[in-house]
């Protein structure tokens, strides 16, 4: 339910984490954590949208039950 909504949102974060990473690969070295940096917060955000997107959806399946 509402992980299929999200999951478009995440995986577009997910993308844009890896290609920051990669930039980040020949990058000069204050940017290359810059772009490291910002790669790892949108990984986070995007694990932890899937994550209460999950735990909403068993709830609601809980209440409906």
């Amino acid at each position: 339910m509402q992980v299929a909504a999200v999951q478009y949102s995440a995986q577009k974060l997910f993308q844009s984490a890896w290609s920051d990473l990669r930039q980040s690969l020949t990058a000069d070295p204050a940017e290359a954590m810059k772009l490291r940096m910002k790669s790892r917060e949108q990984s986070a955000v995007a694990a932890k949208l899937l994550q209460v997107a999950d735990e909403n959806d068993k709830h609601v399946l809980d209440m409906v039950a």
